[in-house]
């Protein structure tokens, strides 16, 4: 049996400010582990506090229509 390469997938990663905005997200929704939250989405207490007013500024924009 001749071996086929496999084509290695990688996920392409989310810029840092979406992934502290989703980290934000969590734990406004779920705030039972922050720190596991943070882990998942690979950022610190600095990047929510560098993001955290455009997520409010986000949270409050009214959709058009």
């Amino acid at each position: 049996m001749i071996p086929i390469a496999s084509k290695s997938h990688t996920v392409p990663q989310l810029p840092l400010r979406h992934r502290a905005w989703i980290a934000l997200y969590s734990i406004a929704n779920s705030p039972v582990n922050r720190a596991e939250i943070l882990r998942i989405n690979n950022v610190t207490e600095t990047d929510l506090a560098e993001y955290e007013e455009s997520w409010r500024r986000m949270r409050r924009r009214v959709p058009p229509g």
